[in-house]
């Protein structure tokens, strides 16, 4: 696996020193695509893993 698309960019760390899930989910969809397809696989099913444990956040739509 190489790391060519990964770039600089500040992560943030929950108060218990875990990463935060939304930049769980952009460094794991940044590893998919440059991984082997087994390695894709297991990615893939963290990242449902993490999608199913997170809050669903959706925009809120409002009468104007």
């Amino acid at each position: 696996m190489t790391f060519d698309s990964l770039y600089c960019q500040a992560l943030c760390w929950t108060t218990d020193g875990e990463l935060d899930p939304g930049d769980k989910l952009v460094l794991l969809n940044s590893l998919i695509p440059q991984s082997t397809p087994t390695e894709q696989i297991e990615l893939i099913q963290v990242v449902e893993q993490l999608a199913l444990l997170q809050p669903e956040v959706t925009v809120q739509v409002s009468n104007l």
